[in-house]
């Protein structure tokens, strides 16, 4: 093989690799709606109590299609007494339960809002078109100190903005 060959062939296999590290249509492991429904709403790691609030949303503002965006997810992940957040905690994935459907997505890497020491915030995009105005339960998937758990937070709302 001469050198431009080899260089092409090269250029190939890390285009594929980026292609594969940023690949958007990849979702996190499927789990059992019963498994994420039985899911805690709060966590005692290390002797701190771990909750989550959300807040869901779709976008209907004047320039958005007709039938609105998709839904938006913002996570805080947070301690309850307002102490520093372990750093061994780390969230990965979003569930959203909305009766037997889930929506299932990896958070996105942007910035989400101004972070505290006591909170973890995260943000997911491009949700299914549910709602808005209606109630569903929402479950994320945690790294504690290498290992995987999940918290819930029942019976949250999707907003609407116009």
């Amino acid at each position: 093989m001469d050198i431009i060959t080899k260089l092409n062939s090269l250029g190939w296999v890390i285009i594929f690799f980026l292609a594969g590290c940023t690949d958007p249509l990849s979702t996190p492991p499927d789990i059992p709606i019963n498994e994420l429904l039985s899911s805690p709403d709060t966590l005692k790691i290390e002797n701190q109590k771990i909750v989550m609030r959300t807040y869901l949303w779709r976008d209907f503002m004047p320039i958005s299609p007709p039938n609105g965006k998709p839904l938006i997810a913002l996570v805080y992940i947070e301690t309850t007494d307002s102490s520093t957040i372990s750093p061994s905690i780390s969230a990965d994935a979003i569930y959203v339960v909305n009766g037997t459907e889930v929506w299932k997505s990896y958070f996105s890497k942007e910035a989400a809002g101004e972070q505290k020491p006591f909170r973890i915030i995260k943000i997911a995009r491009d949700g299914p078109k549910w709602g808005p105005g209606i109630y569903v339960d929402v479950v994320v998937s945690l790294r504690i100190n290498g290992a995987n758990c999940l918290l819930k937070a029942p019976h949250q709302y999707i907003e609407r903005t116009d």
